[in-house]
């Protein structure tokens, strides 16, 4: 009986108890929100399209350019896309085939686990690594960007494969330098020729500030590094040149990922972007890294532990702020070293700091879990009323009903954290094993109760239907007028809708058209078209579509 009420200390020693709970926390995180819903807009429906696309292609030639509904999407190497296409076959025996697909996004989060975990060990020591990931997980920004498609979790893994690497390029010259260099290749055929470039330039960086120039050791490496990136990123132009693929908006998009040759992308760099977003999208690593390299900064030019993680998040932060667009996806590799540095810092930490990142992070997810459950239970019951009335207008037209398996899982859940939380020995790992397992509480809780409502709300599969009967027919065209790039994605996918431009063919041919537009604003299309149908997802407040059919006069 002593022994069950013995507190959990998170001292960095191993246990069945710590070891049973850290893979729970992994699992329940990374897991749910893979499977069980539609691709949503905007950067998992176009990936959809892509891997949709993929899978029906004709000929393996169609693998080497992305497309959406036919058109070619430039946006993007093919790397992620094939390992979705790849997973999505694999899967298909048991999962839709965006789910499958999704998988792929889980693959390359268990890669950037991995090397995390080996980093955070060869950086400091074997108690590290466990400490790394749980930093990871409890980032704010990375929870909805792992769990869907998107191209850029490529470029997080890439990164956390290429910092393992330099780890190691110091003293191991081929070791080290291949392993960056495969980091750095992922990320290349993930996002571009020019974002992975920050690896080689990061060794560079590293080599000046711990005043390494003789080492030819390190030299080497970056030499070993920067040869692999180049040769393997090389192979997919060429490739593309030999089938007669590569255009101008090929090579600058999907080869160099590179926006500052486009004019319309340059426009959509915002340096200060990046910097004010990592607020909150870093919690809670970001202000714990800060404070170890305030504090140890007289050693930064001494020890490779403190040198690695800030400058690569220094020098990519650099990088991003001024080579790439402002969107909060293409921050996720800032999270790898951060999460490094937080490693490192958490035992150091005033104990005054570890108990607020701790408080706030009780009250924080717990407030949230509760709440959670509240809007569950009175969404079933219909009480308290006012939460019934605000789920009512959070997703209208669903009906919610008592899944017992996932109510059972979640319940269960929530005892053990209330368990985990209870019985732990106050200390500054408590803080962050508390925090990474109330944000996986969270995460858990919202999937197992709420996703078939959130997915209610944010899928296009109703009003794509909804149009598709409507047509009742395949038509020689339909005429597509402001058609985003994820809604043609989804009228492809969902019902093999393929919308002409009016410019494109004798118009007189279509006897459809559908207009993307407002709710307060409808078109004039003029007397040759009526309207049909208009509808948009429930709970939309903006977007509308609106079916036409021509008039038969």
């Amino acid at each position: 009986m002593n022994v069950i009420k013995r507190p959990i200390v998170f001292d960095g020693t191993a246990s069945p108890v710590k070891t049973a709970l850290f893979v729970i926390i992994c699992v329940a995180w990374l897991i749910p929100g893979l499977v069980g819903h539609d691709p949503w807009k905007p950067d998992e429906a176009m990936a959809m399209g892509v891997v949709h696309s993929l899978l029906n292609a004709q000929a393996i030639v169609s693998w080497l350019v992305p497309q959406i509904a036919g058109v070619t999407h430039t946006d993007y190497p093919p790397l992620y896309y094939w390992v979705s296409a790849v997973s999505a076959k694999a899967w298909q025996w048991l999962l839709p085939m965006h789910d499958g697909a999704r998988l792929a996004s889980g693959l390359f989060m268990l890669v950037t686990f991995l090397y995390l975990y080996k980093s955070a060990n060869k950086l400091f020591d074997v108690r590290a690594g466990r400490i790394a990931i749980a930093l990871l997980i409890g980032s704010l920004g990375l929870l909805l960007r792992a769990h869907e498609m998107n191209p850029e979790l490529g470029a997080l893994a890439g990164m956390s494969v290429a910092i393992y690497g330099l780890t190691r390029i110091r003293f191991e010259a081929r070791k080290g330098g291949v392993t960056a260099g495969l980091g750095s290749l992922i990320m290349a055929l993930s996002v571009g020729l020019m974002p992975a470039l920050v690896v080689p330039v990061i060794a560079l960086v590293m080599l000046i500030t711990l005043n390494d120039k003789q080492n030819r050791a390190f030299t080497n490496g970056i030499l070993i590094c920067t040869a692999v990136l180049l040769a393997g990123a090389s192979i997919y132009p060429l490739v593309l040149l030999a089938n007669g693929l590569l255009t101008e908006a090929i090579f600058i998009d999907a080869v160099l990922g590179a926006p500052l040759l486009d004019t319309h992308a340059r426009s959509a760099i915002t340096p200060w972007y990046f910097t004010s977003l990592l607020v909150w999208y870093a919690l809670p690593t970001m202000p714990m890294a800060l404070w170890l390299w305030r504090r140890d900064r007289k050693l930064i030019r001494e020890r490779i532990e403190l040198a690695l993680p800030l400058v690569t998040f220094v020098v990519s932060l650099l990088w991003l702020s001024f080579f790439r667009e402002a969107r909060d996806a293409m921050a996720l590799p800032l999270l790898v070293p951060l999460a490094l540095a937080g490693a490192h810092s958490l035992d150091r930490l005033p104990k005054g700091a570890a108990s607020g990142i701790d408080w706030f992070g009780l009250v924080f997810f717990g407030v949230t879990a509760l709440a959670l459950w509240l809007y569950w239970t009175a969404a079933i019951v219909g009480t308290p009323e006012a939460a019934a009335r605000a789920v009512e207008r959070a997703a209208p037209g669903y009906t919610f009903t008592i899944a017992w398996l996932p109510t059972i899982i979640a319940g269960a859940l929530t005892i053990i954290w209330l368990y985990a939380v209870a019985r732990a020995h106050r200390n500054n790992r408590r803080a962050i094993v508390n925090w990474a397992a109330g944000i996986t509480l969270l995460w858990v809780l919202l999937n197992l109760l709420g996703l078939p409502a959130v997915d209610h709300v944010r899928s296009y599969r109703a009003p794509v239907s909804t149009i598709a009967v409507e047509i009742n027919r395949q038509p020689s065209c339909i005429i597509g007028i402001n058609i985003g790039e994820p809604q043609r994605a989804m009228f492809d996918y969902f019902a093999n809708i393929r919308f002409v431009k009016p410019t494109n063919i004798d118009t007189n041919q279509c006897q459809w058209m559908v207009i993307q537009g407002t709710k307060n604003n409808a078109p004039d299309v003029g007397a040759s078209w009526q309207l049909n149908w208009e509808g948009a997802r429930p709970a939309e407040r903006l977007e509308q579509f609106r079916l036409y059919r021509r008039s038969q006069q």
